[in-house]
């Protein structure tokens, strides 16, 4: 199992190689996990009471598309496969390279944003790096998995993937924090949060829309009298990307008057994340691209009501529960708050459905369909 994108933080990938990892460890399979020596300390503290998950540090500064990693890929993990015995080697990331192929492979390819929207990344490095990258390292892997049928389609379309290559493997849900009072008080008092709230989340990359969003949701304020605020939880990086985002954003507000309407969080916790969810009105997550759309899950698991966009991953995550807008038509937008406002009775059906939804959405699903997956390219 390939962990080297672990850096001292749980985000989604890094969830599902724990996951994963524990699942097989605990029927019997031994795991050996490479990771990054400088983060030894944080991935033993992770794996210290799983005895079958056995640790193996290599001194490498990135998991990203470099031409040290594509050696590793390539002759370290294939020749420590090959004198270990390994059935599967396991590229949890999007790319690898393993060129000298010793052992069978599958990569998870969670989606194909880069090739759809730059956001942080330039132009050239897309085009002439990882769109050639990926298509090699699909090509060179024997299967790839994937998070919904949407992200199948996608990378099959986009990459040049037969679509009998590829497997939909959905991500599971981690679990909800409990209830915390003291720590809903605080976040309204820390955002100035006097009524209830309309909620996104996810930063402000160009895909998540947010331009879009500000405008309907001034329509909203304006038109349909909706006194709450906007909160727009998370962060994104990459310098100059980040302050020309920032600068859109800012510029739509002002040209919508609606100044000391919207509050943007920046990075917080899960359990802060939780708390949100739990005050707010309803999750309004428009993207314009998701290959799964987690928060959708997350919202429907603490059991709020979610608007989403009616394309790629979202709609398919949505599971006809989720009400549905246009991402691309601001009126469209904002008529779909304006009803999930006023129609108590709708957000009561869509918060019972979707948290029935939520509840098909484990790891251990996730990690059983991995382990079967496993299997069938061990025995081929």
């Amino acid at each position: 199992m390939d962990f080297r994108k672990f850096d001292d933080v749980i985000g989604g990938v890094e969830q599902g190689v724990i996951q994963i990892s524990r699942y097989c460890a605990k029927h019997g399979h031994t795991v050996l996990m490479i990771h990054k020596t400088r983060n030894a300390e944080g991935v033993k503290q992770l794996f210290k009471v799983d005895e079958n998950i056995r640790l193996l540090p290599v001194d490498v500064d990135t998991h990203v598309m470099t031409r040290e990693n594509s050696k590793l890929d390539s002759e370290f993990i294939q020749d420590l496969a090959d004198r270990e015995n390994a059935d599967v080697i396991h590229f949890p990331y999007n790319w690898a390279f393993p060129v000298k192929k010793k052992r069978k492979s599958i990569i998870t390819v969670h989606d194909v944003i880069p090739l759809t929207f730059r956001e942080a990344q330039g132009w050239w490095m897309n085009a002439f790096k990882y769109k050639p990258g990926m298509k090699r390292s699909c090509r060179l892997n024997d299967r790839i998995a994937t998070v919904s049928e949407f992200s199948r389609q996608d990378i099959a379309s986009k990459l040049d993937v037969p679509l009998e290559k590829i497997t939909v493997i959905p991500n599971g849900l981690r679990e909800v924090n409990p209830e915390d009072k003291s720590l809903e008080a605080a976040l309204n008092k820390r955002f100035r949060l006097s009524d209830r709230f309309i909620l996104n989340v996810g930063g402000i990359h160009e895909r998540k829309n947010i331009p879009r969003l500000i405008k309907a949701f001034a329509k909203l304020v304006k038109e349909h009298g909706y006194t709450g605020k906007l909160v727009i939880t998370g962060s994104v990086t990459g310098g100059s990307y980040k302050e020309k985002m920032k600068n859109v954003c800012k510029r739509v507000i002002r040209e919508t008057g609606m100044t000391g309407y919207i509050e943007f969080t920046g990075f917080i916790s899960e359990a802060e994340l939780d708390s949100l969810f739990r005050i707010a009105h309803f999750l309004i997550y428009p993207s314009l691209y998701e290959g799964f759309g987690i928060p959708i899950l997350e919202a429907m698991k603490v059991g709020i009501p979610v608007i989403t966009s009616n394309t790629t991953g979202c709609a398919e995550v949505g599971g006809g529960i989720a009400m549905l807008v246009d991402p691309y038509n601001i009126n469209d937008i904002t008529e779909k708050m304006a009803e999930m406002v006023s129609n108590e009775r709708l957000c009561k059906d869509i918060k019972q459905k979707g948290y029935e939804r939520a509840q098909l959405y484990t790891w251990e699903r996730t990690s059983k369909m991995y382990l079967e997956e496993y299997r069938k390219l061990a025995a081929n």
